[in-house]
């Protein structure tokens, strides 16, 4: 009120802000949403049934929040018709916005050196859409191959992951389960050869892009993911990045191993990924974009 603003914007998961600055406002409100709160709660977690009321107030304060929004950021156009289904909302005030990084934290620095043997990284919140399972598995099948697997990795899934690889012992895989430092982290993300994306074939997966993909590509890191319509719209398969069967750790196993013979190639999608990203992906880049639709 007292600045008397153009715009108001309303940051991530907040829902009952946007309706809340509607009841005061006739400004323009822009929802930061990237997904729906309905779905990382109820599709991605699974914490209630769909059918129960916790699931319809999960649907209902996303309602609210996209009728009550001018314009509404979405992570992926795959997402975006999602919405339209969901919340039969227009899709002119729905925008694909890329989530890019924190250059502060996430950055290339040519002055890591790789480690000695052939390591691919795996990290995030053990969520059901991850495939963390089959990562396990892969580092099964290439134990022998003189590849190891670093899996820096909490959360939810923690205890079937534990469970899986008691089950199956790689002695080529590491489990971290603590929260690294930003700065910790950038460095063992950096010191591996390869780092991998989400690699289920879970409903979720076909409408995000996860934060380590952009951070793989600011970091200028190979990218191997499941083939899936969300990472797509931004990655190409065998340009930017590297694809895998979704739900299958013969699959991620054998592009382990491809990547691992094929240096030059790997650097080459690397590279591109990295070029991707300075010209598309930076905040002055993304800033610039989302004025441009603000504007239009």
């Amino acid at each position: 009120f007292r600045n008397k603003p153009d715009i108001i914007m309303v940051g991530y998961d907040s829902p009952k802000l946007v309706t809340f600055c509607r009841l005061f406002t006739r400004k323009k409100i822009i929802y930061n949403a990237l997904c729906s709160v309905y779905e990382r709660m109820i599709v991605a977690r699974g914490l209630y049934s769909k059918f129960s009321l916790h699931a319809f107030y999960y649907w209902f304060l996303d309602f609210l929040a996209v009728s009550s929004a001018d314009l509404v950021m979405l992570e992926t156009d795959s997402q975006a018709d999602y919405f339209v289904n969901l919340f039969k909302v227009s899709k002119k005030k729905l925008v694909r916005s890329w989530t890019g990084v924190d250059e502060d934290n996430f950055f290339y620095d040519p002055s890591i050196l790789k480690c000695p043997v052939f390591t691919v990284m795996f990290r995030g919140a053990l969520m059901p859409e991850s495939g963390a399972e089959y990562v396990v598995q892969a580092a099964k099948m290439l134990e022998n191959k003189d590849i190891k697997f670093i899996m820096q990795s909490g959360g939810m899934g923690l205890h079937k992951i534990k469970e899986l690889i008691e089950n199956i012992n790689p002695n080529n895989l590491e489990l971290r389960p603590d929260l690294l430092p930003a700065s910790q982290l950038r460095r063992t993300m950096q010191e591996c050869q390869i780092v991998l994306g989400q690699l289920s074939d879970h409903p979720r997966v076909s409408r995000t892009i996860p934060h380590k993909a952009y951070e793989s590509l600011a970091m200028r890191l190979p990218y191997l993911t499941a083939s899936n319509r969300g990472v797509l719209e931004l990655l190409k398969e065998g340009e930017t990045c590297i694809t895998c069967e979704p739900a299958n750790a013969e699959s991620v196993a054998e592009k382990i191993l491809w990547a691992k013979d094929n240096p030059e190639k790997l650097d080459q999608i690397a590279r591109n990924g990295y070029e991707l990203y300075k010209a598309c992906l930076t905040p002055k880049a993304l800033a610039c974009r989302l004025l441009d639709k603000i504007s239009s």
